[in-house]
C-alpha cells in the first residue's frame, strides 16, 4: 500500500512527523511520501521516526504555483533535499506565505480583529497557511468551522481577502527537477477547470518537464478515477496516488484510504518509474504493480 501526498504540522497539517509514520505504519501502509507544502523540514525527523517501523519514507514536497490566476499544486518525489536551488525556492515561497500572513493580519486588524501573528508565532509550521489564519478565526470566536472562515473572511469574496503570489509552474517543476526529483500534478479535478483548460494546464506542466499525475486520491468517485486514468494515459504522464493526509478529524481523507489505479494506467505507475525503481533499496517495492 502506497500512499505519496501526505501532510505533517510543518505545513498544515495535524500530526507532528513522528505522528505521521506511526499512523501510516498502523494503517498499513509501506510506503509514505511526506510532501508538505513548500518545506522539507518534518522529513528529518520521519525518516527517524519510520527506523522502527517497516514502513519507507519517500522525500517530497508540494509547490503551490499560479497559473492563470489559480493556485495549483505540484508534487515533487524522491527530491534531494539539500539541492541549493530548490531550497532557496521554497524558502522564498515561505516568505511569501509570511507576508501574505501580515496582510491577512494588517486586514483582520483594521475590522477589529487582533492577535493573528502572535498566534502564528506560536505554531510550529515553517509553512503558514490560509487554514492557519482559518483555525485563529475559529479560536477568536469569529468562525465556526473553516468553511465559514474561508466564506466570510479568507475566500474570493471574504472580508479580507488577499493575493496569493507563488511561483511559476516551470519554476517549480525545474527545482524538482534539479533535485533530482519527479514532478507529479497534484488533484487536477479539483481545480474545478473544463476540459479544455485542464489540457492547457496539463500541456504546460508537461512542456515544463513535469512527468506524473495523481490519477487516485481521496473524495474521488469511480468515475472521476477513471477520467483521471485516461488522461494520465493520453498525456502519456506516470500515474501516483495519495491521499493528502492532513488530520485524522478528516477520516475520508486517511492514510492509504485511496481507490487501487485502473488497469489501463498500471504500466504508468509511478512505482515503475526509473527514479523510484534505480533508488529503491525494497525488492517488493518493485512488484507493487503485481
Amino acid at each position: 500500500m502506497i500512499d505519496l501526498h501526505s501532510h505533517t504540522n510543518f505545513s498544515d497539517g495535524a500530526l507532528t512527523p513522528p505522528q505521521l509514520v506511526q499512523r501510516a505504519a498502523g494503517n498499513g501502509v509501506t510506503h509514505l511520501a511526506i510532501t508538505d507544502h513548500d518545506c522539507t523540514g518534518g522529513l528529518e525527523s520521519a525518516f527517524s521516526a519510520a527506523e522502527s517501523t517497516q514502513l519507507q519514507i519517500i522525500p517530497g514536497v508540494e509547490i503551490s504555483c499560479l497559473w492563470q490566476q489559480r493556485e495549483i499544486h505540484i508534487i515533487g518525489l524522491f527530491i534531494d533535499t539539500n539541492e541549493l536551488t530548490l531550497q532557496a525556492l521554497l524558502q522564498q515561497q515561505q516568505r511569501l506565505r509570511m507576508e501574505r500572513a501580515q496582510e491577512f493580519a494588517d486586514r483582520l486588524q483594521a475590522i477589529g480583529i487582533n492577535g493573528l501573528m502572535d498566534y502564528i508565532q506560536t505554531l510550529p509550521c515553517q509553512a503558514v497557511s490560509r487554514n492557519h489564519v482559518a483555525e485563529f478565526l475559529i479560536n477568536e470566536g469569529r468562525a465556526t468551522d473553516k468553511p465559514q472562515a474561508f466564506k466570510k473572511f479568507l475566500g474570493n469574496n471574504g472580508r479580507v481577502r488577499t493575493a496569493a503570489h507563488w511561483c511559476s509552474i516551470a519554476t517549480a517543476v525545474a527545482r524538482i527537477r534539479a533535485a533530482n526529483g519527479i514532478a507529479v500534478l497534484a488533484h487536477a479535478d479539483r481545480y474545478r477547470l473544463t476540459r479544455t483548460k485542464l489540457m492547457l494546464l496539463i500541456e504546460e506542466f508537461k512542456e515544463s518537464g513535469g512527468e506524473g499525475i495523481e490519477v487516485s486520491y481521496s473524495n474521488l468517485s469511480h468515475d472521476q478515477l477513471l477520467r483521471m486514468a485516461k488522461l494520465s494515459e493520453e498525456m502519456e504522464l506516470w500515474a501516483s496516488m495519495g491521499s493528502d493526509f492532513h488530520t485524522p478529524e478528516a477520516g475520508w481523507m486517511d492514510l492509504g484510504r485511496i481507490r487501487q489505479l485502473p488497469q489501463n494506467c498500471r504500466e504508468r505507475a509511478i512505482w515503475l518509474h526509473p527514479r523510484w525503481t534505480g533508488s529503491e533499496t525494497d525488492p517488493a517495492a518493485r512488484q507493487l504493480d503485481a
